[in-house]
């Protein structure tokens, strides 16, 4: 038995990488590209999806330098000129500051523009000239959320509603701002205050998850249209979410999904890379109890799952697990699920055990917020201690981070007969992280949220769902009190990310329950 710690980063066996638009295309060569064509491109929802973001700078210039109940100062310096310069050089400092800060993956900020009011001398109304909010007519069919700063924004901001019919974001350190989503709300549109640039980069990452929802196309491998039979709480009207947030979906029953894969076993060429692919999964693993040839079989599934995404452009992923081991299609192949799960989340697609929808939901809602993958596994109690242990074998191994290279990881089979290669992760070594836990309801309209730490971690070895996750919760026993209207597996993430999830749930309309 090999014993190592030779560190694996994904990328370096899928395939040179490229992100344009923020999509990641996996290129040609002696990788992925290498064994499906060359024009195989895979899009995570996390790399494909763009926010397009237009920040605009406002405020007032007068055609007069006077003082009175909203204008105080030395006269000399309110005169329309110095009004034009200081709106100048705010625009500049609001370019300065963006250009300075670094905004999550696939934000994409359009080209800052001033929009100023007119006040004229003597006239009580303060206007907004059509030619000078047209200014934004530029890239308005591009732009997804204007971002507004500077003084008196009230007025813009309806404006930019109204006109262009998109969500807008007020940015100032004075609460007052808060009197532009008060009223741009009221008029059904949506709209957010924030105090200053990271809670903006926060949000942007909620208006961008919203968006990769409507990106998302989930592969649904199944023979049946009923509930799976160990997830009765599982949502189970696709159709329904495809209309209410955006997310559609293929089905893929087992007799076409394993003919596929029968073909791609009989191609020498595919199998003599896939299996050099296979072997470096097995270089990058700090130790492993498993050949060679069982590791390909759950691997060449994996592979089987990439094909159909690319066949039916799908970039999420389901599958019963009860139902799939009584086809004995896992046992005639010597494979299972679980590596597939693994290794498709640490790319940023979203996977879940047992084809649970309501772990899957709240899954992508946590990666596309978090830029991270999710672990997801049944709930076990330590009411003494307010902990939940998950457990199950569908670890990533980048729960820092997409972009983040491998933690150390094993490879060790599922089962006692030796096949199911699993990834299993010491989450032991990251005690005190802080994580979110969460699930939607069956209906798929409300989501529980539970923030709590890591506490401990176990099941390097053992067979079946051996690999678990100790969080201490705020109090366990309310936890389980709620989980009885939602079921019963979590998804897990890296991060407390409670308010950007309270934030999603405004904006893509669905409850949002915090214990």
């Amino acid at each position: 038995m090999k014993s190592h710690t030779t560190k694996f980063t994904r990328r370096e066996f899928i395939g040179t990488s490229t992100v344009a638009s923020g999509a990641i295309a996996f290129a040609p060569g002696p990788f992925l590209g290498g064994i499906f064509g060359d024009e195989f491109t895979i899009k995570s929802a996390v790399y494909s999806t763009v926010l397009n973001v237009k920040m605009v700078h406002t405020g007032v210039i007068h055609e007069e330098a006077y003082e009175g109940s909203c204008r105080v100062g030395n006269v000399e310096y309110l005169t329309m000129e110095h009004e034009q310069a200081n709106m100048k050089r705010g625009l500049a400092e609001l370019k300065s500051e963006v250009a300075g800060t670094g905004f999550g993956p696939g934000i994409n900020i359009l080209d800052p523009q001033g929009v100023y009011m007119w006040v004229e001398a003597g006239n009580p109304e303060i206007m907004l000239k059509d030619e000078e909010l047209h200014k934004l007519n530029s890239d308005s069919d591009v732009a997804d959320v204007y971002v507004v700063a500077g003084g008196l924004p009230q007025f813009t901001c309806v404006r930019i509603a109204e006109t262009y019919k998109k969500p807008v974001v007020f940015m100032s350190p004075a609460g007052w701002g808060l009197d532009v989503p008060g009223g741009i709300r009221a008029m059904g549109y949506d709209s957010f205050y924030v105090a200053d640039m990271e809670y903006l980069k926060n949000l942007l990452m909620v208006f961008k998850a919203r968006k990769a929802f409507q990106n998302t196309r989930f592969l649904n491998v199944t023979n049946f249209d009923v509930v799976p039979k160990g997830v009765i709480s599982s949502v189970n009207d696709l159709d329904f979410i495809r209309e209410k947030y955006g997310m559609s979906y293929q089905t893929v029953d087992y007799k076409e999904f394993f003919n596929e894969m029968d073909k791609l076993e009989k191609d020498k060429s595919f199998m003599k890379k896939a299996e050099k692919l296979a072997e470096q999964l097995m270089e990058g693993a700090g130790r492993y109890n498993m050949t060679g040839k069982d590791v390909m079989n759950s691997f060449l599934y994996y592979l089987t799952v990439l094909h159909f995404f690319e066949q039916y452009d799908c970039n999420a992923f389901g599958v019963e697990c009860f139902e799939l081991c009584s086809s004995m299609q896992p046992w005639n192949r010597r494979f299972t699920p679980c590596m597939t799960h693994s290794l498709l989340k640490n790319d940023g697609f979203p996977s879940a055990c047992e084809k649970d929808l309501n772990a899957l939901l709240s899954m992508a809602s946590m990666m596309y917020v978090s830029n991270k993958p999710a672990y997801m596994g049944n709930p076990d109690f330590e009411h003494d201690k307010s902990i939940i242990k998950l457990h199950h074998s569908d670890s990533p191994t980048k729960m820092k981070g997409f972009g983040e290279k491998d933690d150390y990881y094993e490879i060790k089979s599922f089962t006692d007969s030796g096949f199911g290669a699993t990834l299993r992760y010491d989450y032991a070594q990251h005690k005190g992280q802080k994580v979110t836990l969460a699930r939607f309801n069956p209906s798929g309209t409300k989501m529980l949220l539970m923030p709590g730490a890591i506490a401990d971690g176990g099941g390097m070895e053992g067979i079946g769902c051996a690999q678990t996750v100790s969080i201490e919760v705020n109090n366990s026993k309310e936890s389980m009190r709620a989980m009885q209207d939602f079921g019963h597996h979590l998804s897990m993430v890296y991060g407390d990310c409670s308010e950007q999830i309270r934030d999603l749930g405004e904006l893509m309309d669905f409850g949002v329950q915090i214990v």
